[in-house]
């Protein structure tokens, strides 16, 4: 905001000098002149009065919020269909190849974002993360494991326009038998109907303690089993 200063400029009030007439042939003497009669415009003093204090400037105003410097999407208002099109339709532009990956995904430490600017939510998204222990057996008949799930917690969370870990979203450490399942999704809680029916277990060659799990619901956004680390001795 441009602040206008007002300047004073002190008026001055100077004495006159009134030169005297000659006599005769010789020069007449300077004369001061008699004293002026006071009117309201004359200084009382030669000297200048001081100028007075400049005003106080005005506290600046508070500034409107930038708006984004790229287009956003407005998600609020959106049904739990469209709302979990948008998300899923995200193109990541930070991860590695596959260029067309999803920008909204789950890892086994949390929840991230990464997206291009042009797509970025204007406000932040509400979404949850429902957490389920996954109680492991041997099968008899098999190789493979029977397992139950139990229901740990959900959390809400709120996701972007900020890019990076969302908060909270760290899932429970397996314990004991019990692996962890974490889906992410939005809309009304998980019922039982909508948990996995097959969850794989890390390949013997992986780098990895968790993998990726496949939710058939469309509102599920991702989901992580991360099973516990002795589920060869259950």
């Amino acid at each position: 905001m441009r602040r206008l200063r007002v300047f004073a400029v002190p008026f001055l009030t100077l004495p006159v000098l009134v030169l005297a007439g000659c006599s005769g042939s010789g020069l007449g003497s300077l004369k001061p002149p008699p004293p002026a009669a006071s009117s309201p415009s004359a200084s009382a003093s030669a000297s200048p009065s001081p100028s007075p204090s400049p005003s106080p400037s005005p506290s600046p105003s508070a500034l409107p919020t930038p708006a984004p410097t790229a287009p956003c999407t407005v998600t609020t208002g959106l049904d739990t269909k469209a709302l979990a099109g948008y998300l899923k339709a995200l193109r990541g532009s930070e991860r590695p190849a596959p260029s067309d990956s999803p920008a909204l995904f789950m890892v086994d430490n949390g929840v991230w974002l990464g997206l291009r600017d042009a797509q970025r939510p204007c406000e932040a998204v509400p979404v949850k993360l429902g957490h389920f222990r996954v109680d492991m057996t041997r099968k008899s008949d098999s190789a493979g494991y029977k397992y139950t799930y139990a229901p740990i917690d959900t959390v809400s969370l709120a996701v972007g326009p900020g890019d990076g870990l969302v908060r909270g979203s760290v899932p429970p450490p397996p314990s004991g038998c019990g692996g962890t399942l974490s889906i992410l999704y939005v809309g009304q809680d998980l019922a039982e109907s909508e948990l996995p029916e097959h969850l794989n277990m890390p390949a013997a060659d992986s780098t990895l303690d968790w993998t990726l799990v496949d939710v058939s619901a469309e509102r599920v956004l991702d989901a992580v089993f991360k099973p516990p680390p002795g589920a060869k001795n259950c």
